[in-house]
């Protein structure tokens, strides 16, 4: 168990303005979405521009760290087609 924690706090301190810049995302997506509830069309293109952060920020996190490869770039765009999928359909109703 300490040596998940340690190579976590090792990941943590390698990028930490990656993970700061996708919580910041995170939480600027989760105000936009919150102001434009009601409205479809702005919600989708909220969700989209997350989405697409995502993916973004997943290859260039894992391009710096010189990890990039084509399962890691399918994973990332598999897992925010889902999540743009998943919230298209919840926020749509």
């Amino acid at each position: 168990m300490a040596k998940i924690f340690s190579l976590l706090k090792k990941e943590l301190r390698s990028s930490l303005l990656d993970y700061l810049l996708l919580f910041t995302g995170s939480i600027l997506f989760l105000l936009f979405l919150q102001l434009f509830q009601g409205q479809r069309i702005l919600s989708f293109i909220v969700i989209f521009a997350f989405v697409s952060l995502y993916i973004l920020w997943g290859i260039i996190h894992h391009s710096a760290e010189k990890t990039l490869n084509f399962k890691i770039m399918i994973e990332y765009v598999f897992i925010g087609l889902t999540i743009l999928l998943l919230l298209t359909v919840v926020f749509s109703i």
